[in-house]
């Protein structure tokens, strides 16, 4: 009988190593699939306005096979937060976007963290979970793009269809029970920090914006005519449209509060992005710069405590109340 039990055990553990390791290998492979698909599509263009176009619509980063499902465990086994709810997010063209929903007890606001670019919402809440041991409760979610992981040749990128994501979020939230809809607000990372400043002009239902580095705009390559004109085509927006800067559309959030916050060794935006959209900005206002910190890391790195002290003082003052 032991015999046996030793036997049944071992091929158990043997079948669930084989499972792990031919999923890692369908990861990798999905991976690898992708950047020689980009090298490949990068030697066929025929123009530079084709490939400038190309690369500002294509799936971001390389690596779709990271998608929720190499993730989904993260909150509880790598963040160890056990009270937490899977969500699929509704949005207007009927597709269903991944999110994890954390509450707290007697919660002062709730906050929906918009990753960055290539980013997902397990990095979203790496650099926001310390707002949950002060009274906040969080949305992070994976934009649309993670849809399309795997099949990433087919999403086209719309920041148009970002925000109006980022409008559907607030419904869902608006609707559930457990959350305040006049205390929801909205945290983003670098390009994600965009989106948020975007969104915030756009609803007046975010009662608070914050954004860390968000670059002024999505113009980050030399768009010529002819390669606006094809991103209008494949994408339907303008990227050049003001509703798309956020140093431009900064004054529509006032009198809601602004809070704009960046990493002195930030070697990814430049402060001057930070600099300009809050020079537009109306009051209620503030900019803070973390003298010691990277990219959006202020929360992690050497100015970790007054990172922490700035986001929560502008909460507790402007969303808590």
């Amino acid at each position: 009988m032991k015999k046996i039990f030793l036997l049944l055990f071992v091929i158990f553990n043997v079948s669930l190593l084989t499972a792990q390791t031919v999923s890692e290998k369908t990861r990798m492979k999905r991976n690898n699939d992708w950047k020689a698909y980009l090298q490949a599509t990068d030697k066929a263009f025929k123009s530079k306005d084709e490939a400038v176009a190309f690369h500002f619509m294509r799936f971001e980063g390389y690596t779709p096979g990271n998608d929720y499902d190499y993730v989904k465990n993260d909150i509880s086994k790598k963040y160890r937060i056990e009270k937490y709810e899977e969500v699929k997010i509704p949005v207007r063209d009927k597709i269903k976007l991944d999110g994890w929903f954390i509450p707290v007890e007697n919660a002062k606001g709730t906050l929906i963290i918009v990753p960055g670019y290539s980013s997902d919402l397990s990095f979203g809440l790496y650099q926001s979970r310390f707002l949950l041991e002060h009274g906040y409760q969080l949305l992070v979610y994976n934009p649309r793009m993670w849809n399309y992981a795997k099949k990433p040749k087919k999403f086209i990128n719309s920041l148009e269809k970002d925000l109006q994501d980022i409008g559907d979020i607030i419904t869902f939230l608006s609707a559930r029970s457990d959350v305040n809809k006049e205390k929801i607000g909205i945290f983003g990372f670098s390009y994600g920090a965009l989106r948020a400043v975007l969104a915030g002009a756009r609803y007046e239902q975010l009662k608070v914006v914050l954004e860390d580095a968000a670059p002024k705009d999505r113009i980050w390559d030399d768009l010529s005519e002819n390669a606006i004109n094809i991103i209008k085509e494949k994408s339907g927006m303008n990227p050049t449209d003001d509703i798309y800067r956020a140093d431009i559309v900064a004054s529509k959030i006032s009198p809601r509060p602004l809070l704009i916050l960046h990493g002195g060794k930030d070697q990814s935006v430049e402060i001057e992005n930070s600099e300009k959209i809050f020079a537009n900005a109306l009051e209620p206002k503030e900019f803070h710069i973390f003298p010691k910190s990277a990219h959006c890391l202020g929360m992690v790195q050497s100015d970790k405590a007054d990172y922490i002290k700035v986001v929560t003082d502008f909460l507790n003052k402007h969303l808590a109340k």
